[in-house]
């Protein structure tokens, strides 16, 4: 991995991590991330404007697998922002991140391509699994059934799935993108984060309209007071994402950019702990270790 690659890497992963603070900071709602993600759209808008007559030769599975990518997105930032009302942004935010890993993991063993995994990549899925089993426990707690069942780790759950799934929609939908030949490979996975963001305030709107009093009342309240904070959050979303995308230039395997974006966990947990004032418990700290060390070994085994 060249210097260039870790000077976006590292940014990108505050970013991520910066973002999900504010989100559990600011009372975290669908109406809350529905404003911030539409606010990346206004800001990424030029991108589809500049590539206007390219439009045509997108090939149809993007527009199809743009609408579902939105439906997982969205249900991401649901789930996500129930997972922070339920509980610590440090307990919440490494098993959202973590978790897709697993599932995915089991998805590829699913479709048969699990025996090209070296010792290096299933030894990291054993400490991955080890740490979000240690994570969410409290201080002198031993495993139970019921502190995995509990509202945040159920809706961190669901949110991972979520994760999983877009993850998988879009890496298709950015290679029928590349391989339609009328974007560049930087280009195309640029161009499809303004279908996606665009797609995901459509369903996020959608989804509101399920607890619509509740969700009114909070867009306006969310409008009147945090507007400079869903702006930041809907730059933060998508510039972590643009750094990250300007960092695959510069690396040999992509797996590696995978790997070291997981500094956002340990990021995320001592902003959880130092900023929002969360306890710190010596399970959190050894689940946290764990799950970046298991990444870690996942990304870089792969």
């Amino acid at each position: 991995m060249t210097l260039t690659a870790v000077l976006l890497l590292v940014p990108a992963a505050f970013l991520h991590a910066l973002w999900n603070t504010l989100g559990k900071r600011q009372r975290p709602s669908t109406a809350f991330f529905l404003l911030a993600n539409t606010a990346a759209v206004l800001l990424l808008f030029p991108v589809l404007l500049w590539h206007w007559d390219r439009l045509p030769a997108i090939p149809v599975q993007v527009w199809v697998l743009g609408l579902l990518t939105g439906i997982s997105n969205g249900g991401y930032y649901v789930a996500l922002a129930r997972a922070y009302r339920a509980g610590d942004l440090s307990i919440a935010y490494p098993l959202i991140r973590s978790i897709p890993t697993l599932l995915i993991a089991a998805w590829e063993a699913l479709l048969g391509q699990g025996g090209r995994f070296g010792w290096v990549y299933l030894g990291g899925i054993v400490l991955l699994t080890l740490g979000c089993f240690i994570l969410p426990l409290k201080r002198g707690q031993g495993f139970r059934r019921s502190r995995y069942l509990d509202p945040c780790c159920r809706w961190a759950g669901l949110g991972a799935v979520f994760i999983a799934g877009y993850t998988l929609i879009d890496a298709a939908a950015v290679g029928y993108l590349r391989s339609c030949g009328a974007f560049s490979k930087t280009e195309a996975p640029v161009l499809y984060m303004v279908f996606q963001s665009t797609s995901v305030s459509l369903w996020l709107s959608l989804f509101g309209l399920v607890e619509r009093k509740a969700e009114q009342q909070t867009l306006r309240e969310v409008l009147g007071r945090e507007r400079w904070t869903i702006l930041l959050m809907g730059v933060g979303i998508y510039a972590g994402y643009g750094l990250v995308l300007g960092a695959m230039a510069f690396v040999d395997k992509v797996s590696t950019v995978s790997a070291f974006r997981q500094l956002s966990i340990p990021l995320g947990a001592l902003m959880g702990v130092f900023w929002l004032g969360e306890e710190g418990t010596r399970n959190k700290l050894i689940g946290t270790l764990l799950i970046f060390s298991g990444l870690m070994m996942v990304g870089f085994g792969k």
